[in-house]
């Protein structure tokens, strides 16, 4: 099984781009094993971009050139597309393949340890058989290969959550020093690979406490055990940056500290942060790692069925778990907690498999970070567990097949996914192609389908698109010859763009179909004030009116919204400058015409007409 998911996991990783974390996740790896400086890519801790890093390293891959102008600023998004594709300037392109297909094979190898992690579990509560069925959901999950392949920290984090339970599982079963120990070494390291996974730090003391209360176990014992536990943590967290405090080897590199003290006020995380660096209980940059994602973890635009946010919705992770999620795996779910309810079994060892994800779960639905089911990937692993009960619970024929007909369905599933996984929706989402619909950015379009462009074209003779692209990979490097209509993240800015003409193919990514970075605000305001049919001053009311409403974590209506509800501009005004928009054009695109191809699961082509669907 182990092997299949390998097989499944890099069939698929050859065939994409790079997506839009991995350009600074994998460079930023390359710099930590190199250099020693982590400087780059702040807002995750070191272990799994370094990980991920190793092949390249000992290969002798590109090295960090310390005398660049975005390795001197800390621009990790340059630094990593030009280790990647080659300086920004320069015609010769390098093949990402290179450094992405070594690394995203470590990726894997992290995946396949994860499944080890889930068998384990499963075998240990269920017997064989429960850890083989357990296994096998892992294996043919359409989210585990999807993030089980990129490098990014979402699968090693769910990969140190099921660990730091099944090892607090087990010391509960019989507490030692060494068992303590385990679980205290198996917290630093998840610490060090995402910040999520502090949540650990308090959802496992108390989960054992809850365990050990039930068998009034005396406390010095826990206590003894969690004391342990802290110091070995600690001890690795340190260890994973070498034992040194300062980010840099080299002083003339500083961490730019005064952005996250600037929101020292507002927020937990930034307090925590500075309080860390100031008593140097932590490495700095992992300190500042968490202030620095504190900030980010604000005001982040979200889509969800049609709709924006800057805050987000307390709906969007239910809505994605439901969409994202094979319906066998529920069934299965929904089963096993029937089972397990019926025969009472097993009491206190459920809470160290129900614990950990349903309090995930209310964390995450409680963030405004509504930008990807990828961040729900630490659930998962924990039903594949809960499900394993099933297999020494099936004894009569009826439900044996029952069980190997949910299990064929949920195959179906993968081999639906396949090689896409990333893109995967279920059939209540409308599948691969109603599910931008409803979630866009990583859940369906995440950059990845650059090479799949470059074939429709060559299938169908274009020499050129129009491209409107979510990612951050080098249309070049694959390439591509393209007239830039919009690039969520420009390394070229010097290089003018416009919006697509008639007669053109128009290749867009489905993010910014459904009108999601597309700046509607800016390009409003901009050919309204212009127009002189709105006053710069009723802009800047409104630009200050959002920002005091997300800081209250309160949504606003769009500029032309408001400024029509404000009598600022009239409706008709109001849609005349709304014509003129990209945003505009984009959504008579989607709306009017038909696409006459598609490059993967996240990349529209349509050929546009001499004229445009009317406004």
């Amino acid at each position: 099984m182990l092997l299949l998911y390998a097989g499944l996991a890099s069939f698929s990783l050859r065939r994409e781009s790079a997506t839009f974390d991995e350009t600074a996740h994998l460079p930023a790896g390359v710099s930590y094993l190199e250099r020693f400086d982590f400087r780059m890519n702040p807002e995750h801790p070191p272990l799994a971009k370094a990980w991920a890093a190793v092949p390249i390293v000992l290969s002798g891959g590109p090295r960090v050139n310390d005398r660049g102008a975005a390795w001197e600023r800390g621009d990790e998004w340059t630094f990593g597309f030009e280790m990647l594709n080659g300086p920004v300037e320069s015609a010769e392109r390098r093949d990402p393949a290179d450094l992405l297909v070594p690394a995203r094979s470590m990726m894997v190898v992290s995946g396949m340890l994860l499944g080890v992690a889930v068998f384990l579990w499963g075998r240990e509560l269920w017997g064989d058989r429960g850890g083989l069925l357990a296994l096998a959901l892992f294996t043919l999950s359409p989210t585990m290969l999807a993030h089980g392949r990129l490098v990014t920290t979402d699968l090693p984090a769910a990969l140190g959550y099921v660990g730091v339970s099944h090892l607090a599982f087990r010391y509960w079963k019989r507490p030692s020093s060494a068992r303590a120990a385990a679980v205290g070494a198996a917290l630093g390291l998840s610490a060090l690979v995402k910040f999520t996974t502090l949540a650990l730090v308090a959802i496992v003391p108390v989960v054992l406490a809850i365990a050990w209360r039930t068998e009034r176990r005396p406390w010095t014992n826990w206590l003894r055990g969690f004391a342990l536990a802290a110091l070995v943590a600690i001890t690795t967290v340190w260890a994973g940056y070498g034992f040194r405090w300062a980010a840099s080897p080299d002083p003339l590199y500083r961490l730019p500290w005064s952005a996250v003290e600037e929101h020292a006020e507002g927020s937990v995380g930034t307090r925590l942060a500075v309080a860390l660096r100031d008593t140097h209980v932590v490495p700095e940059a992992f300190a500042y790692g968490i202030g620095y994602a504190s900030t980010r973890a604000g005001a982040r635009l979200a889509y969800l069925n049609g709709e924006e946010s800057y805050v987000g919705w307390r709906s969007y992770f239910p809505v994605a778990l439901a969409l994202k999620t094979p319906p066998a795996l529920f069934a299965l779910a929904m089963w096993a907690a029937a089972f397990v309810w019926a025969s009472r079994r097993d009491g206190p060892a459920w809470l160290f498999l129900v614990v950990p994800p349903v309090t995930y779960f209310a964390i995450s639905v409680a963030s405004n970070l509504n930008i990807g089911h990828r961040h729900l990937a630490p659930l998962e692993p924990f039903a594949f567990v809960a499900c394993g009960a099933l297999a020494p619970a099936v004894r009569s024929r009826t439900s044996r097949l029952a069980l190997a007909a949910t299990l064929v369905a949920y195959a179906g599933s993968a081999a639906l996914a396949t090689p896409g996984y990333l893109a995967y929706f279920n059939a209540f989402a409308g599948g691969k192609r109603g599910g931008p619909a409803h979630l866009v950015d990583s859940n369906a379009d995440w950059g990845q389908d650059l090479p799949a462009l470059r074939r429709w074209m060559e299938r169908e003779g274009a020499d050129r698109v129009a491209l409107a692209y979510f990612g951050t990979a080098d249309p070049r490097a694959y390439g591509i010859a393209y007239r830039k209509v919009r690039m969520v993240h420009d390394f070229r800015p010097h290089e003018g763009s416009a919006p697509p003409q008639p007669g053109e193919y128009l290749a867009i990514s489905v993010t910014l179909l459904h009108g999601v970075y597309l700046d509607r605000d800016r390009e409003f305001a901009e050919s309204a004030v212009r127009r002189g049919t709105l006053a710069r001053v009723a802009v800047d009311e409104w630009l200050a009116l959002r920002d005091r409403e997300v800081a209250a974590n309160r949504d606003v209506p769009d500029l032309a919204t408001w400024a029509v509800a404000q009598g600022r501009i009239d409706r008709d005004a109001a849609d005349d400058a709304l014509a003129s928009t990209l945003w505009d054009l984009v959504r008579r695109i989607r709306e009017g015409l038909v696409p006459v191809g598609y490059a993967g699961d996240s990349i529209r082509i349509y050929k546009l007409p001499e004229v445009m669907p009317p406004t």
